[in-house]
């Protein structure tokens, strides 16, 4: 996925050299080159936010490592693959599928760390809702 700051920094390009001289009637020109500087604006707005990707990969990380401890070595807890947000469906399913294998008691132990997992995950996409709001 191309980056925010980079799209935007593409279209304004496009519009200021590409665009804006290549129509003829002067209102129009204006407009497009009054694009180009609202999306600059817009552009100076955004910013990338690795912070908020770090802290979604560790809670993530720390959830899988909690979960390893929790179930033993189960299957249920076993992940692979480079997308860890699907990695964490597969194993609530995995969990789900085998609750009364589990037991009750470690199957509600793994369910409200995952669920505490799911909580930070909304905390970051929410940092994220906040800024652009404001």
């Amino acid at each position: 996925m191309i980056p925010a700051k980079r799209l935007l920094d593409e279209v304004i390009t496009s519009l200021r050299t590409v665009i804006a001289p290549a129509i003829v009637d002067p209102y129009a020109k204006s407009q497009a080159f009054m694009a180009a500087v609202i999306l600059e604006f817009v552009s100076h707005q955004v910013t990338e936010r690795s912070d908020i990707e770090s802290a979604k990969q560790a809670a993530l990380d720390s959830v899988f490592a909690d979960l390893a401890k929790l179930l033993d070595g189960a299957e249920i807890a076993k992940v692979d693959g480079d997308n860890r947000e699907g990695r964490l469906c597969g194993v609530i399913e995995r969990l789900y599928s085998q609750r009364e294998k589990l037991g009750e008691e470690i199957f509600t132990r793994a369910n409200r760390r995952i669920r505490q997992a799911l909580r930070e995950l909304l905390e970051q996409d929410l940092k994220v809702a906040a800024q652009n709001k404001g």
